[in-house]
């Protein structure tokens, strides 16, 4: 497996930094472009995610096994994110969680000490 992690840092512009980490990793992992958009919009959805809703550390990993790439964000709440069972066309959030769903092939959440992780698979690389 090929792994690379990344500490979030509390910035305005993290999740671009978060974005550009993905972005570059990927590359010289060969994933190839075509998909390398819709991870960079879950990474987007769960660093977003964690940098509003926690407080303290954020870690990014990604993971990459015979073409199942995990993206995993660590934060220091132990509160899994809730999926929304409707959301007005007026809202202004709510759907992150909505959209890592629709991206990935499969996702969830897990305790890890002193938080939990979120985490996506996404194929890749006709994977």
């Amino acid at each position: 497996p090929l792994r690379e992690s990344w500490a979030v840092w509390r910035l305005p512009e993290a999740v671009r930094h978060a974005r550009r980490f993905t972005r570059r990793t990927l590359r010289t992992w060969g994933v190839p472009d075509d998909d390398i958009d819709g991870v960079l919009l879950i990474v987007s959805e769960l660093v977003t995610n964690a940098l509003v809703h926690t407080d303290g550390k954020v870690r990014l990993d990604l993971t990459l096994i015979g073409g199942r790439l995990r993206v995993a964000v660590a934060d220091a709440s132990p509160r899994t994110p809730v999926k929304p069972t409707s959301i007005g066309w007026e809202a202004t959030g709510g759907r992150g969680i909505l959209l890592v769903e629709a991206m990935s092939a499969t996702w969830g959440t897990l305790p890890v000490s002193g938080g939990k992780q979120v985490w996506s698979e996404i194929p890749v690389g006709g994977g």
